[in-house]
């Protein structure tokens, strides 16, 4: 059902730095954007923008009322994941217990026809699925992105976190285990997409059952792709990649120079 994750979504108190900051660091496009009235998506209504860089895509919003926004520029908010005929999915879906936040979906900027689930229905956490409009891709820019591999969460019962996405979605546990801090991970791939589900090493510490952690780009030649981020000013927390459970080769940028939101690199196994 799900073909791919087309964006990210992130809220920033300043909208204009975080297109800055796409567009120093990743070489982003900036596609669209504009106001945004009152909706699921930001109740207090506001203004967005998305940025294009390689095959990915961001979606920022900067919300009219940023009472309780965290400090950090770019805060996780949620997944838009790609479905070929939304109206055949919408019935799918509905068939296995899901919500949606509107009777209809819309229609945005970019021509991207969407609709938000019922959170209430998704463990908490927003996700949207979006049906691509009938119209060439437009060439890649800046960052060699060559699609968005996962969105991770941080769950507080990872055993039970799996058994959704492979009840709900159809998914398969394709591996995971303890780390190196003592927590544990699993990847479950569900359609064309995937998802990495962290449960941290004190659980109870979470105030929800499913928080949004990290996004995974992944690249053809990590090398090159670490050089030309170096080259932008983003670091790294090692030198060198990581290889995971799942054989993908991970390393992740430093907080503090990509705008307080985890993410990084991965070169996926052949």
């Amino acid at each position: 059902m799900f073909d791919k994750i087309q964006h990210m979504g992130y809220l920033t108190p300043d909208l204009d730095r975080a297109v800055a900051w796409f567009e120093e660091s990743f070489g982003a496009v900036k596609g669209g954007g504009g106001p945004l009235n009152p909706g699921y998506a930001m109740p207090s209504g506001g203004r967005n923008a998305y940025v294009q860089f390689g095959n990915a895509e961001a979606e920022l919003l900067e919300p009219t009322d940023k009472t309780g926004l965290s400090s950090e520029i770019l805060t996780m908010h949620h997944v838009g994941y790609v479905v070929p005929d939304i109206n055949r999915a919408i019935d799918q879906l509905t068939a296995r217990g899901f919500k949606f936040a509107a009777d209809k979906p819309n229609v945005n900027v970019l021509g991207q026809t969407l609709l938000y689930f019922d959170s209430t229905t998704t463990n908490g956490v927003k996700m949207h699925i979006t049906q691509l409009p009938g119209e060439p891709v437009p060439p890649n820019n800046g960052l060699e992105i060559e699609r968005i591999v996962h969105a991770g969460y941080r769950v507080k019962d990872l055993e039970e976190a799996i058994k959704w996405y492979i009840d709900k979605f159809d998914g398969s546990h394709i591996g995971g285990g303890p780390s190196r801090t003592g927590s544990r991970n699993a990847f479950v791939n569900f359609g064309q997409v995937q998802v990495e589900l962290i449960e941290p090493t004190d659980p109870r510490s979470m105030g929800a059952n499913h928080i949004m952690d990290h996004v995974g780009y992944a690249v053809g030649d990590i090398a090159s792709c670490i050089g030309e981020c170096e080259s932008h000013g983003l670091k790294f927390v090692a030198d060198t990649p990581n290889t995971n459970s799942v054989g993908q080769q991970v390393l992740y940028f430093e907080t503090d120079t990509s705008m307080g939101s985890r993410m990084h690199l991965t070169r996926l196994p052949d």
